[in-house]
């Protein structure tokens, strides 16, 4: 297990992580590009409408029916942010009959801007869209507003896995801010992808449904742990409990019951307690040959809670080793409700699509405060993942408790509400 702490100021234009309980690094770019577009006045009613005779707007996962239309990319209005990128119509589409394809024999950064002439009016609301890599993974994908410029902008970055090259919902979960940004008048949208391999000469990305829904009036913070380590019912709990707050344990039911693990016993006490159990069951998903063996192991784990411990808790996955392909979020939106994994971002709360919601590093102090900074500021969701609590040279372990103090103190510090995962979906 690798733990990395250091300082990723504001100032830069975002941070995110590698892998689900490894490293974290910031991001560093200012890539440029200039050019004309025109303002697009193709909205949808908010209330989830196609705004011509009100009926509801049916869409396909991740698109999302709630909001307004910002572009649906019927007609092209981005541009290249590079040179060496081309930005072209697409007919795989999740809305209506065209996306964009933005693609460039490079393993370096690609991506797109549109320009809004007479300004973009976002102000108390948040930024969606959907977007699909398709070589090559990993890779980080990147959220710009420049609100009205550079030097008052707003940077969402998160990491994808690296063997995920389906369609999902990049949430702009506010990762960086430069100046004082004003949503009402936001002049420029930037959207790129940074390969993380140079193994692959060709980086392509298809993007859909940029949609713009209403904030909400509060920030949160869901304190989630993995594996069943029995110093989250010894430790963790006791430590929320004194703040009245929740949490969310993330159990691999083969764990239960073995030494050094919580027991189902433990796990009804901390659900008694207001907590969620949910399941993190430890087998990836990627590894296994069929939808049907997939959907399979996944139904045992979520039964396995759902009939012991937590019912409601059973509806929420969290992801092991930051793995998921497209075939297993197939399975995983078949069988549960919410998904969660490493993202290295806050979200929408509630999250708009309700999988893939990201998770950050909880023992990278720093880089979680400013989140917390961010998410107090834009009433967004940090949600943070530790899995157990104490020594550090136990390889369960990989927060102290006096980390894990500071980590709490930083919470309570900031006007957060902590929840669990099942309370985060119906805010």
């Amino acid at each position: 297990m690798t733990k990395q702490h250091r300082r990723t100021f504001l100032t830069t234009v975002g941070l995110g992580s590698a892998a689900l309980a490894g490293c974290i690094g910031s991001l560093d770019t200012d890539g440029d590009g200039n050019g004309d577009g025109n303002d697009n006045d193709d909205t949808t009613d908010p209330n989830g409408t196609d705004g011509s005779n009100g009926t509801p707007r049916e869409v396909t996962a991740p698109a999302i029916a709630e909001g307004e239309s910002i572009d649906d990319f019927e007609e092209i209005e981005w541009h290249p942010l590079y040179d060496h990128t081309t930005v072209e119509a697409s007919d795989e589409s999740l809305v209506g009959d065209g996306a964009m394809a933005v693609e460039a024999d490079t393993t370096e950064s690609i991506g797109a801007y549109r320009v809004f002439p007479d300004g973009l009016d976002v102000e108390g609301k948040d930024l969606s869209v959907a977007v699909k890599i398709e070589s090559p993974p990993p890779a980080r994908v990147v959220l710009e507003a420049r609100a009205p410029g550079r030097s008052d902008q707003l940077t969402s970055a998160r990491s994808i896995p690296s063997e995920f090259t389906g369609w999902f919902r990049m949430e702009a979960g506010w990762t960086g801010k430069r100046g004082e940004p004003n949503l009402g008048n936001v002049r420029e949208l930037r959207l790129y992808v940074q390969p993380h391999s140079d193994t692959n000469p060709t980086t392509r990305f298809l993007v859909d449904d940029l949609r713009a829904t209403e904030r909400g009036d509060q920030g949160y913070v869901v304190l989630t742990f993995d594996d069943a380590v029995q110093s989250q019912y010894t430790t963790a709990m006791p430590m929320l409990e004194e703040r009245g707050w929740p949490g969310v344990a993330a159990v691999i039911p083969d764990s239960i019951n073995q030494p050094d693990r919580l027991t189902v016993d433990q796990c009804r006490e901390m659900r008694s307690a207001g907590w969620d159990i949910a399941a993190h069951p430890h087998t990836a998903l990627p590894e296994m040959e069929s939808h049907d063996e997939r959907v399979g192991y996944l139904e045992d784990a979520r039964d396995y809670i759902a009939n012991r411990i937590d019912e409601d808790g059973a509806n929420h996955y969290f992801a092991p080793y930051n793995r998921m392909d497209a075939d297993s979020l197939e399975a995983v939106r078949e069988v549960f409700d919410h998904s969660y994994i490493h993202g290295g971002q806050p979200n929408i709360a509630p999250p708009t699509d309700g999988h893939m919601v990201s998770r950050v590093n909880g023992y990278a102090l720093d880089e979680v405060s400013d989140l917390l900074d961010l998410a107090a500021e834009y009433n967004q969701a940090v949600v943070t993942l530790v899995h157990g609590i104490g020594d550090t040279t136990s390889d369960l372990n990989d927060i102290s408790e006096a980390d894990f103090e500071t980590l709490l103190n930083e919470i309570e510090s900031r006007d957060l509400e902590v929840v669990t995962a099942s309370e985060l979906a119906n805010v």
